[in-house]
């Protein structure tokens, strides 16, 4: 049977991992402003500290829960990249909306997995390594004033 949707994939492996899953604990907020959970967040994820993670989770699902989908978002691409593409599927699954997180079991049942896939799975920063070199590397300011194209290794003027 062939799928005409590759997110159906990832959402029945994301329904599987949430049916697998222990009942998550219930979430601990921090005392933290929303800045600094978002900045926890990410550090843990980076860092494979599930445990920080999933309390920073909590606390935006409490205090700011319109920010935390667009931060799982930025640190899939970020940190985890490409090398966990299971993962990057996993969270573009949630990122469709209320509706797809409240049919998979709730936002935190959903949270728990997901934040926990993250921080669990393997990381790779190189995505975010080139936008940062494409943006800031002096030699390439032609190519950002959209003066240059960027061909293999060389630049050309168009």
């Amino acid at each position: 049977m062939t799928r005409s949707n590759i997110l159906d994939d990832f959402r029945d492996d994301l329904a599987r991992r949430i049916a697998r899953s222990d009942r998550p604990p219930a979430p601990q907020p921090l005392p933290i402003s929303p800045w600094r959970a978002m900045a926890l967040l990410q550090k843990a994820v980076r860092r494979g500290r599930a445990d920080l993670a999933l309390r920073a989770g909590a606390t935006l699902l409490v205090g700011a829960p319109d920010r935390i989908w667009r931060r799982c978002g930025g640190i899939a691409f970020e940190d985890v990249g490409i090398a966990d593409p299971k993962v990057l599927g996993l969270v573009a699954v949630v990122l469709s909306g209320k509706r797809a997180r409240a049919e998979l079991g709730g936002e935190w049942a959903v949270t728990s997995v997901v934040i926990a896939a993250m921080a669990n799975g393997n990381k790779c920063r190189a995505a975010d390594d080139l936008l940062m070199s494409v943006e800031l590397r002096p030699a390439l300011a032609a190519v950002r004033r959209g003066r240059l194209r960027l061909c293999g290794s060389a630049a050309y003027f168009p």
